[in-house]
Protein backbone atom coordinates (compact mmCIF):
# COMPACT_ATOMS: atom_id res chain seq x y z
CA UNK A 1 0.00 0.00 0.00
CA UNK A 2 3.13 2.08 0.62
CA UNK A 3 4.20 2.07 -3.08
CA UNK A 4 0.44 3.31 -3.88
CA UNK A 5 0.49 5.62 -1.72
CA UNK A 6 3.66 7.56 -2.81
CA UNK A 7 2.82 7.19 -6.24
CA UNK A 8 0.77 10.24 -5.63
CA UNK A 9 1.88 11.65 -2.09
CA UNK A 10 5.52 12.85 -1.12
CA UNK A 11 5.56 10.18 2.00
CA UNK A 12 3.67 7.09 2.94
CA UNK A 13 3.12 5.82 6.45
CA UNK A 14 4.63 1.73 6.37
CA UNK A 15 2.61 -0.66 9.29
CA UNK A 16 3.37 -4.55 9.45
CA UNK A 17 1.73 -5.58 12.18
CA UNK A 18 4.07 -8.23 14.64
CA UNK A 19 6.67 -8.09 12.11
CA UNK A 20 9.36 -10.07 14.36
CA UNK A 21 8.54 -11.92 18.01
CA UNK A 22 4.98 -9.73 18.42
CA UNK A 23 6.31 -6.94 17.43
CA UNK A 24 5.21 -4.36 15.38
CA UNK A 25 7.40 -2.07 12.50
CA UNK A 26 5.88 1.21 11.95
CA UNK A 27 7.50 3.87 9.59
CA UNK A 28 7.14 6.86 7.68
CA UNK A 29 8.79 6.63 3.99
CA UNK A 30 9.04 9.27 1.39
CA UNK A 31 8.75 9.22 -1.76
CA UNK A 32 12.78 10.27 -2.40
CA UNK A 33 13.83 7.27 0.27
CA UNK A 34 11.78 5.11 -1.65
CA UNK A 35 13.30 6.09 -5.52
CA UNK A 36 16.61 5.78 -4.19
CA UNK A 37 16.60 2.57 -2.37
CA UNK A 38 14.66 1.59 -6.05
CA UNK A 39 17.05 2.76 -8.03
CA UNK A 40 18.69 -0.31 -9.23
CA UNK A 41 15.30 -1.54 -10.13
CA UNK A 42 14.61 1.23 -12.08
CA UNK A 43 17.67 0.85 -13.93
CA UNK A 44 17.10 -2.74 -14.51
CA UNK A 45 13.69 -2.01 -15.66
CA UNK A 46 14.90 0.65 -18.22
CA UNK A 47 18.05 -1.92 -19.23
CA UNK A 48 15.28 -4.21 -21.29
CA UNK A 49 13.41 -1.36 -23.07
CA UNK A 50 17.00 -0.69 -24.46
CA UNK A 51 18.36 -3.79 -25.50
CA UNK A 52 14.74 -4.49 -27.22
CA UNK A 53 15.22 -1.20 -29.67
CA UNK A 54 19.01 -2.46 -30.71
CA UNK A 55 17.52 -6.37 -31.51
CA UNK A 56 14.78 -4.82 -33.59
CA UNK A 57 17.62 -2.60 -35.36
CA UNK A 58 15.08 0.74 -33.62
CA UNK A 59 16.16 4.50 -32.22
CA UNK A 60 14.14 6.12 -29.94
CA UNK A 61 13.01 8.32 -32.64
CA UNK A 62 11.20 5.78 -34.48
CA UNK A 63 8.94 5.20 -31.55
CA UNK A 64 5.40 7.31 -31.93
CA UNK A 65 4.27 6.55 -28.95
CA UNK A 66 4.48 4.96 -25.58
CA UNK A 67 1.92 2.54 -23.59
CA UNK A 68 2.61 2.37 -20.09
CA UNK A 69 1.22 -0.95 -18.57
CA UNK A 70 1.45 -2.31 -15.36
CA UNK A 71 1.23 -1.30 -11.45
CA UNK A 72 4.48 -0.22 -11.27
CA UNK A 73 4.19 2.08 -14.08
CA UNK A 74 2.37 4.51 -11.73
CA UNK A 75 5.64 5.44 -10.27
CA UNK A 76 6.54 9.05 -11.02
CA UNK A 77 10.58 8.08 -11.45
CA UNK A 78 10.04 5.45 -13.65
CA UNK A 79 7.96 7.34 -15.49
CA UNK A 80 10.40 10.13 -15.60
CA UNK A 81 13.38 7.52 -16.43
CA UNK A 82 10.63 6.43 -19.91
CA UNK A 83 10.19 10.27 -20.71
CA UNK A 84 13.85 10.84 -20.84
CA UNK A 85 14.47 7.78 -23.00
CA UNK A 86 11.86 9.11 -25.53
CA UNK A 87 11.91 12.67 -24.89
CA UNK A 88 9.78 13.39 -28.42
CA UNK A 89 7.74 11.00 -27.20
CA UNK A 90 4.37 11.21 -25.04
CA UNK A 91 3.58 8.71 -22.69
CA UNK A 92 -0.11 6.83 -23.13
CA UNK A 93 -1.53 6.92 -19.29
CA UNK A 94 -4.77 7.23 -19.98
CA UNK A 95 -5.75 3.98 -19.42
CA UNK A 96 -5.19 1.94 -16.01
CA UNK A 97 -1.73 1.13 -16.36
CA UNK A 98 -2.35 -2.01 -14.49
CA UNK A 99 -5.48 -3.11 -16.91
CA UNK A 100 -3.87 -2.11 -20.52
CA UNK A 101 -2.14 -5.59 -21.02
CA UNK A 102 -5.40 -7.34 -20.40
CA UNK A 103 -7.85 -4.81 -22.29
CA UNK A 104 -5.31 -5.18 -25.28
CA UNK A 105 -5.54 -8.95 -24.80
CA UNK A 106 -9.14 -9.39 -25.20
CA UNK A 107 -9.36 -6.76 -27.99
CA UNK A 108 -6.58 -8.93 -30.11
CA UNK A 109 -8.35 -12.19 -28.93
CA UNK A 110 -11.75 -10.62 -30.41
CA UNK A 111 -9.86 -9.65 -33.81
CA UNK A 112 -8.38 -13.12 -34.20
CA UNK A 113 -11.60 -14.84 -34.55
CA UNK A 114 -12.78 -12.86 -36.35
CA UNK A 115 -16.00 -10.56 -34.53
CA UNK A 116 -17.35 -8.69 -36.95
CA UNK A 117 -19.37 -7.22 -34.33
CA UNK A 118 -17.06 -5.68 -32.57
CA UNK A 119 -16.86 -2.21 -32.15
CA UNK A 120 -13.04 -0.64 -32.44
CA UNK A 121 -12.02 2.93 -33.25
CA UNK A 122 -10.03 2.17 -36.87
CA UNK A 123 -7.28 4.10 -35.54
CA UNK A 124 -7.12 1.94 -32.50
CA UNK A 125 -5.44 -0.45 -34.84
CA UNK A 126 -4.24 0.86 -38.10
CA UNK A 127 -0.59 -0.39 -37.85
CA UNK A 128 2.17 -0.21 -40.32
CA UNK A 129 2.63 -3.57 -42.58
CA UNK A 130 4.84 -5.23 -44.90
CA UNK A 131 3.63 -3.98 -48.67
CA UNK A 132 5.11 -7.57 -49.81
CA UNK A 133 6.58 -10.86 -49.17
CA UNK A 134 10.17 -11.24 -48.42
CA UNK A 135 11.74 -14.33 -50.01
CA UNK A 136 15.29 -15.82 -49.40
CA UNK A 137 16.14 -17.67 -52.46
CA UNK A 138 17.51 -21.27 -51.67
CA UNK A 139 18.72 -23.93 -53.60
CA UNK A 140 16.82 -27.71 -52.42
CA UNK A 141 18.44 -31.01 -52.93
CA UNK A 142 18.10 -31.27 -56.37
CA UNK A 143 19.60 -27.67 -57.36
CA UNK A 144 15.77 -26.48 -58.10
CA UNK A 145 15.41 -22.91 -56.61
CA UNK A 146 13.19 -22.70 -54.01
CA UNK A 147 11.99 -18.91 -52.30
CA UNK A 148 11.35 -19.32 -48.38
CA UNK A 149 9.12 -16.67 -46.76
CA UNK A 150 10.67 -14.35 -44.28
CA UNK A 151 8.33 -11.53 -43.60
CA UNK A 152 4.77 -12.37 -45.25
CA UNK A 153 2.77 -9.72 -46.70
CA UNK A 154 0.82 -7.67 -44.58
CA UNK A 155 3.39 -8.56 -41.08
CA UNK A 156 2.97 -5.68 -38.72
CA UNK A 157 6.18 -3.43 -38.52
CA UNK A 158 8.71 -3.12 -37.46
CA UNK A 159 9.22 -6.76 -37.99
CA UNK A 160 12.55 -9.24 -37.00
CA UNK A 161 13.27 -12.98 -38.71
CA UNK A 162 16.38 -15.41 -37.89
CA UNK A 163 17.15 -17.49 -40.69
CA UNK A 164 19.65 -20.20 -40.77
CA UNK A 165 21.14 -20.67 -44.77
CA UNK A 166 23.87 -23.81 -44.92
CA UNK A 167 26.02 -24.01 -48.11
CA UNK A 168 29.00 -26.86 -49.03
CA UNK A 169 31.96 -26.68 -46.50
CA UNK A 170 34.03 -26.93 -49.66
CA UNK A 171 33.49 -23.52 -50.82
CA UNK A 172 35.36 -20.88 -50.13
CA UNK A 173 32.61 -18.11 -51.34
CA UNK A 174 28.70 -18.65 -50.62
CA UNK A 175 26.03 -15.72 -51.92
CA UNK A 176 22.52 -15.12 -50.32
CA UNK A 177 19.77 -13.43 -52.87
CA UNK A 178 16.98 -11.58 -51.22
CA UNK A 179 13.69 -11.39 -53.04
CA UNK A 180 10.08 -9.28 -52.96
CA UNK A 181 7.13 -10.76 -53.91
CA UNK A 182 3.51 -8.59 -54.52
CA UNK A 183 0.54 -10.98 -54.81
CA UNK A 184 1.07 -13.59 -57.88
CA UNK A 185 3.77 -11.66 -59.26
CA UNK A 186 7.11 -13.47 -59.79
CA UNK A 187 9.38 -12.60 -57.50
CA UNK A 188 11.87 -9.48 -58.29
CA UNK A 189 15.69 -9.72 -56.60
CA UNK A 190 15.63 -6.78 -54.08
CA UNK A 191 19.74 -7.44 -52.90
CA UNK A 192 22.61 -9.87 -53.11
CA UNK A 193 24.78 -10.44 -50.61
CA UNK A 194 28.53 -12.51 -50.74
CA UNK A 195 30.31 -13.96 -48.20
CA UNK A 196 34.02 -14.45 -49.22
CA UNK A 197 37.18 -16.16 -48.30
CA UNK A 198 35.47 -18.96 -45.86
CA UNK A 199 38.14 -21.46 -44.84
CA UNK A 200 37.10 -24.99 -46.63
CA UNK A 201 35.52 -27.55 -44.17
CA UNK A 202 34.04 -30.85 -43.99
CA UNK A 203 30.53 -29.75 -42.37
CA UNK A 204 27.96 -27.76 -44.34
CA UNK A 205 28.82 -23.84 -43.80
CA UNK A 206 25.72 -22.27 -41.19
CA UNK A 207 25.63 -18.81 -42.42
CA UNK A 208 23.08 -16.82 -39.67
CA UNK A 209 21.12 -14.31 -41.32
CA UNK A 210 18.87 -11.88 -39.54
CA UNK A 211 16.65 -9.76 -42.07
CA UNK A 212 14.66 -6.51 -40.39
CA UNK A 213 12.21 -4.02 -41.61
CA UNK A 214 11.12 -1.08 -40.23
CA UNK A 215 7.86 1.31 -40.17
CA UNK A 216 9.53 3.00 -43.26
CA UNK A 217 10.30 -0.02 -45.57
CA UNK A 218 13.41 -0.15 -45.50
CA UNK A 219 15.07 -3.61 -45.10
CA UNK A 220 18.77 -4.19 -43.26
CA UNK A 221 20.25 -7.93 -43.99
CA UNK A 222 23.40 -9.21 -41.79
CA UNK A 223 24.97 -12.37 -42.62
CA UNK A 224 27.48 -14.01 -40.39
CA UNK A 225 29.12 -17.43 -40.98
CA UNK A 226 29.02 -19.56 -37.45
CA UNK A 227 32.35 -21.25 -37.65
CA UNK A 228 34.85 -18.02 -39.00
CA UNK A 229 32.84 -15.11 -38.18
CA UNK A 230 33.19 -13.69 -41.16
CA UNK A 231 29.81 -11.33 -42.13
CA UNK A 232 28.13 -8.78 -44.26
CA UNK A 233 25.52 -6.47 -43.70
CA UNK A 234 23.09 -4.24 -46.35
CA UNK A 235 20.50 -1.74 -45.71
CA UNK A 236 17.86 -1.74 -48.45
CA UNK A 237 16.34 1.86 -48.98
CA UNK A 238 11.84 1.24 -49.12
CA UNK A 239 11.00 2.03 -52.24
CA UNK A 240 9.90 6.07 -53.07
Amino acid sequence: MAKHSLSSLGSANCFVDSLHDGMDFDCNVSRARFELLCSSLFNKSIQPIRTLLEEAGLSASDINQVVLCGGSARIPRLQQMIQELFPEVGLLSSSPPDEVIAVGAALQAALLVNRDHLELDLDSVAVDVCAADILLKEVDDSGSPVFNVLLASGTPLPARRHHVLQGPGALSGLSLELYQRIGVEQPEKLAKIVLKDLPPQEELHDIDTVVTMKRDGSVHVSCVEQSSGRSEAITIAAAS
